[in-house]
């Protein structure tokens, strides 16, 4: 299989590399870590949880002898335990390249190619959500109630950082200041940045996608409601 017929797979090992085509293929290891793929969790469903775990261990113990059986590697780290295994670590020689990619019962992670650089990824914007703590600031006003207002902006920024700096900048804008009923002159100012959640929201167009898009989310616990008792079926 030529390096050509390689790369134009598209779950290709070497998606990701840019190989040099004077380093001979002979000589061409991958450093790979491969996974081994869950059962279908439907064929679980009869089982109580304990046994479940046994089985999942039975299931992996079985993908691994048949992995390492496949003679399409040397040495090799485990990952995860003797009694369940989840994986291994090794170097596949490029020649095994086309065998393995043909098996379906595990997912491969190229970590470092021998006689290649990886490709520099460019870092692409997508919408993250800020979350902030905005107050009302009201002219000679010091006891009682203030208004808060906790509000979610989208903004399209490259990382966490850069979007919380987007939003720096056009703090100046929150605290244009105007008149009251009562005379008195008021402000909005952003008192925190709170949170940033990155979303799955590349360009507008994903806002509509029928499902919805998830702008924010936040995982929290709290005591156990009786309604939602589950027995799993």
């Amino acid at each position: 299989m030529s390096i050509d017929q390689m790369l134009s797979k598209e779950n290709s090992l070497l998606k990701e590399w840019t190989l040099d085509p004077n380093f001979p293929d002979q000589m061409r290891f991958l450093d790979v870590n491969i996974h081994l793929k869950y059962p279908d969790v439907d064929s679980l469903l009869e089982f109580e949880p304990q046994e479940r775990k046994r089985l999942i261990a039975q299931d992996h113990r079985e993908k691994f002898n048949e992995l390492i059986q496949l003679n399409l590697f040397q040495d090799y780290e485990r990952i995860g335990t003797t009694k369940r295994p989840t994986g291994v670590k090794t170097k596949i020689p490029f020649s095994a390249l086309a065998e393995i990619q043909k098996l379906d019962f595990v997912d491969i992670f190229t970590e470092k190619v021998d006689g290649a650089k990886k490709k520099k990824q460019r870092k692409q914007s997508v919408f993250y959500c800020v979350k902030m703590t905005v107050v009302a600031q009201i002219e000679g006003v010091d006891s009682g109630l203030e208004q808060v207002d906790d509000q979610y902006v989208l903004i399209k920024a490259k990382s966490h950082d850069d979007a919380y700096a987007k939003i720096e900048k056009q703090k100046d804008e929150y605290e244009v200041r105007y008149l009251n009923s009562d005379g008195r002159f008021v402000r909005w100012k952003i008192e925190s940045y709170d949170d940033c959640y990155q979303t799955d929201i590349k360009s507008f167009k994903d806002l509509k996608d029928p499902r919805g898009s998830e702008v924010y989310s936040k995982y929290r616990t709290r005591r156990m409601n009786p309604d939602n008792v589950w027995d799993g079926k």
